[in-house]
């Protein structure tokens, strides 16, 4: 990140109101639903057991791990402030103060199982992903190396993260190269984004968005070696947070058919 945007997150993110103001409603935003949706189907679909997982960039949440658990065999965490990364132990440590995630995991759920889900299901669900997370990991995806190690991953799972790290878009670009060398090849990678946006709100702070859409994401995918015969993409408006934050995503899922590609 350029200095400036790097010390909008080292002085001014607050990983609580962030949860408070995205993730503490009595319903499931419709960003969360079209991403369980377009990730339960591909999961559900593909049918394949992934060794090993990466949620890179996964801020002080935890929801996205929910659809891969049937999936994964192990789940590595990553992100770049030590206050996110606190905030994800407390939840795999079931301490007193986590954030409850457990109406995101029932939707979850719900969409995975097209059917009613009890309280029992929410809790072997909870006691599967903290038996599969077995790493959390600084990482920084201006790095070539964006994990300090040469780890890749068969499934890399980004959500809000390279997009919202800088406004500019050839920075954009050479981030996430390098973030995705981090999936392994014949690996797949779930890139969710802000679309169109050059900022989003946390209180009354405001933080960088690189104004990306599906075709900036498209063209990234091509050069780092994922097939776009294997790659979907798909632009989807977003009502819940047009006020403070932004009116689209764009969800990618793509496969990987060779290494490094052309970064």
């Amino acid at each position: 990140m350029p200095e400036q945007q790097s010390n909008s997150y080292d002085r001014d993110w607050n990983p609580r109101a962030y949860l408070r103001q995205y993730y503490s409603q009595d319903f499931i935003p419709d960003d969360e639903k079209a991403i369980y949706q377009r990730l339960i189907a591909y999961l559900q679909r593909r049918g394949r057991t992934f060794a090993r997982a990466l949620d890179f960039g996964c801020g002080p949440t935890v929801h996205h791990l929910t659809p891969l658990a049937p999936w994964v065999t192990e789940i590595h965490l990553a992100d770049y402030l030590p206050g996110n990364l606190a905030e994800v132990g407390k939840w795999l440590r079931a301490d007193a103060d986590a954030h409850d995630w457990d109406l995101t995991i029932r939707r979850a759920l719900e969409i995975e199982t097209r059917g009613a889900v009890s309280d029992e299901a929410i809790a072997a669900r909870k006691r599967l992903l903290r038996g599969q997370v077995t790493a959390l990991k600084h990482c920084d995806v201006r790095q070539a190396q964006p994990l300090g190690d040469d780890a890749v991953y068969d499934l890399v799972l980004s959500a809000y993260c390279v997009d919202a790290a800088t406004t500019d878009k050839d920075e954009w670009r050479r981030w996430l190269g390098n973030l995705l060398t981090l999936c392994a090849e014949g690996g797949t990678v779930v890139l969710v984004s802000v679309r169109k946006s050059a900022q989003y709100q946390v209180d009354d702070q405001l933080f960088p968005e690189a104004s990306v859409d599906e075709t900036d994401i498209a063209a990234a995918l091509v050069a780092a070696g994922f097939d776009p015969g294997r790659t979907l993409i798909e632009a989807v408006p977003i009502k819940t947070w047009a006020d403070v934050a932004f009116d689209g995503i764009v969800i990618a899922i793509a496969e990987k058919r060779s290494g490094r590609g052309s970064w």
